[in-house]
């Protein structure tokens, strides 16, 4: 998942909006759409400033201008970053296919990165002051156009390629973005990602990795569920609203051989990998019903954070036996 980083610049874009002309236009509902039809699993969305996104598109030309810049720089940055990372050394451009070597931890990786990439396009489309059908499109592609970049230069690196799996995991998360849009009801299912570091709970860092974002021994992916939905509406109320339940996928462990795996922990998985698989099912909040409402901004920041899995009670399965933890991923 080497991708994780112009989504966190994006988001900055976010703080820099202009308030000139709300007051005026607020008074005006028929420029919004109305707050039953911006929701998420049947819970309030919210954008930075409140404010409803626009039912046409009406550009702000301060905002539009402070989106673009942001997101030119921050990939600017990314690139120079990468490219004295993961990309430093260079090749002839190739395919490559590499599910084995992360024992197919980074196909999720891709498929929320590209989720998330979109999901903060289309907030940043939004405060441009694109509608809120054009900002889902608009962002869902630019998503997907960053992440196929990234893809791309992969295939001009000595040590990566154009992996074929990867691009697929791409539209894949692109797809189901749009697909919640059009499709409500995906909505209920929910990817999310958690980052921390493997030292933090008892096992080792991917062997080799050059940043975060090629750790994988310190990821795990999820797809949250919204039980409460799901259920009949006569059993609805004994199920907390704020309460999920999420399916995660783990590689500890994670190391290609020749760089001394541990065998007591890490296991020859594939030819070009060793790892401990691990598949978890787990508690999990629903932010947005569970913090209360606040400001502008923290109702945004609460929903995208929902984005993250939190620590939580859980139970994992794979080699070695199962484990149960009162707050994944940590040995408590």
């Amino acid at each position: 998942m080497k991708i994780k980083i112009l989504e966190i610049v994006v988001a900055a874009m976010l703080f820099s909006v202009s308030a000139k002309g709300i007051s005026q236009e607020i008074t005006d509902s028929t420029l919004y759409i109305p707050q039953s039809e911006f929701q998420y699993a049947g819970s309030n969305r919210y954008t930075v400033t409140g404010i409803l996104p626009y039912n046409e598109t009406k550009i702000k030309t301060l905002n539009f201008v402070i989106f673009t810049g942001i997101t030119v720089g921050g990939m600017v940055g990314q690139h120079i970053v990468q490219s004295n990372t993961i990309w430093n050394e260079r090749s002839e451009f190739k395919f490559r296919e590499d599910g084995e070597y992360a024992l197919w931890a980074d196909k999720a990786g891709h498929f929320f990165g590209t989720y998330l990439s979109s999901y903060f396009f289309t907030e940043g489309f939004l405060q441009a002051g694109l509608s809120y059908d054009a900002s889902n499109i608009w962002g869902t592609i630019l998503g997907l156009s960053y992440t196929t970049y990234v893809e791309i230069m992969d295939g001009y690196s000595e040590k990566w390629g154009f992996s074929p799996s990867d691009f697929y995991m791409n539209v894949a998360g692109a797809a189901f973005y749009l697909g919640q849009h059009y499709a409500p009801f995906l909505q209920n299912f929910t990817p999310k990602f958690t980052y921390v570091p493997a030292n933090w709970h008892g096992n080792k860092k991917r062997v080799p990795s050059d940043m975060f974002i090629d750790d994988y021994s310190s990821h795990t992916l999820w797809l949250s569920v919204n039980v409460h939905n799901l259920l009949p509406r006569d059993m609805q109320d004994y199920w907390p609203s704020w309460l999920e339940l999420s399916f995660g996928y783990a590689v500890r462990n994670l190391c290609a051989p020749g760089y001394d795996c541990d065998p007591s922990i890490s296991y020859p998985v594939s030819d070009v990998a060793w790892g401990n698989q691990k598949y978890i099912i787990a508690l999990d909040y629903n932010l947005v019903e569970l913090l209360p409402d606040g400001s502008n901004f923290w109702n945004w920041f609460r929903q995208s954070i929902n984005l993250f899995k939190l620590p939580s009670p859980a139970v994992e399965f794979g080699r070695g036996g199962t484990r149960f933890y009162l707050l994944y991923p940590f040995k408590l």
